[in-house]
């Protein structure tokens, strides 16, 4: 039996190099640096089991070795969560596993080696699951199962720890690979990295890919959602309106917009349009939707009654023209379509026909305005028209 456990090292020292050549060659092709940690971890964790495998037959200190070399592993697949996060990396703590056995190995007992490697396992598992947990940014379901599996074998961990003081070590054990309590702690962690690795793997994936998909949605330049995201959004909340708050399209054009990037150079037009973005963001509520469609142009869209939708509006109007005053010597201004849907089965291409030839007004008043569309859809609308209809013209116009 005593051959068994060295023989599932062996085999793991294996698994885990070749988790670790793969996780170099994905940092050397990706550059994300948090493979790069991963990568060394494993290559640790590696010559760590070979060591334990090895322990029966060179008796060099091995196993002092092997479980420094462990433990500084785990600190390295710590640093790797951490600069996945985009946390800082904490040096001190991922070594102080690492240092802490090398320092009291010689000196202790058996029975308090076991207890502090499982405590200080226990700590770096908890630490990964801490991290991950709390990691929202892309709301990746990966990172929440990797967190949960990270907790479990801290746990667990913690367990076989505690219950060391209730379960003595045989005294007849002629190798500690005999006593059934290490065989249970060193089968289940390796099979924990095994799985971690795999997870690693895709969790790092599942990121890339959200990313990849945020950034086909996102409008570069204003960071605001582009057209396609739009119209998925707008779709789904046009699906979802009822009761007198309706869907209100927002159609807006920067003015002389052209005419700025002619007198003033695109890096003034693109102070303007990101002035904009960050404007409408700040003035829309929760749950209205605001991107770039394109060019100069930009469309919000809102659950609400057209009242409230051209208040909003006007509002937009009146704050962008106040802090754009300072861009291009004041020249550009925005202007707005407002168009309200009457017909929840109307098509959506339709209520942006009407926010534009509402924008087309404005434009031809003067621009500078704010007008709402007089004839949308085939029936009336669910809130009062009649109190709205007309336009929102500059403060200061005659």
């Amino acid at each position: 039996m005593s051959m068994t456990l060295p023989t599932l090292f062996a085999f793991n020292a294996f698994l885990y190099a070749v988790l670790a050549v793969f996780m170099l060659f994905l940092w050397r092709e990706d550059r994300a640096e948090e493979f790069r940690f991963w990568s060394v971890s494993y290559f640790l964790s590696s010559v760590a089991l070979a060591l334990f495998a090895v322990r029966d037959i060179f008796d060099f200190h091995s196993a002092w070795i092997a479980g420094t070399l462990s433990l500084w592993s785990l600190g390295a697949i710590w640093c790797g969560v951490r600069v996945f996060a985009e946390r800082p990396i904490r040096k001190i703590a991922a070594a102080a596993g690492g240092l802490i056995w090398l320092a009291g190995f010689a000196v202790a007992t058996p029975v308090a080696r076991f207890e502090a490697r499982a405590a200080i396992v226990a700590a770096y598992a908890f630490l990964i699951a801490c991290e991950l947990s709390s990691y929202a940014k892309e709301r990746l379901p990966v990172a929440r199962a990797t967190a949960a599996l990270a907790a479990l074998h801290g746990g667990f961990q913690a367990l076989l720890g505690v219950s060391s003081f209730f379960m003595p070590f045989h005294e007849g054990a002629t190798a500690p690979f005999d006593i059934p309590i290490v065989k249970l702690l060193a089968a289940e962690a390796m099979g924990y990295g095994v799985i971690l690795g795999f997870m690693l793997l895709a969790l790092s994936k599942a990121r890339a890919a959200a990313r990849q998909e945020t950034a086909a949605l996102t409008d570069p330049l204003t960071g605001l959602a582009n057209r396609r995201a739009f119209d998925l959004a707008a779709e789904r909340v046009i699906k979802g309106s009822q009761g007198t708050e309706i869907p209100v399209l927002l159609a807006f054009d920067l003015d002389r917009f052209k005419a700025v990037n002619d007198r003033f150079g695109h890096a003034e037009g693109d102070r303007a349009l990101t002035l904009f973005a960050r404007v409408a963001a700040a003035n829309l509520r929760k749950g209205d939707i605001i991107a770039r469609l394109g060019g100069e142009e930009f469309a919000a869209l809102l659950i609400a009654d057209p009242t409230t939708a051209l208040s909003i509006a006007d509002r937009i109007r009146c704050v962008f023209a106040e802090e754009a005053a300072s861009i291009a010597d004041g020249l550009v201004t925005v202007s707005v379509g407002v168009a309200a849907m009457d017909d929840p089965n109307q098509d959506f291409s339709k209520l942006m026909r009407a926010a534009d030839a509402a924008l087309y007004l404005a434009k031809a008043a003067g621009r500078n305005r704010v007008f709402l569309s007089p004839n949308v859809g085939s029936g009336g609308s669910r809130a009062s028209r009649g109190a709205v209809d007309g336009s929102f013209p500059p403060s200061n116009a005659a």
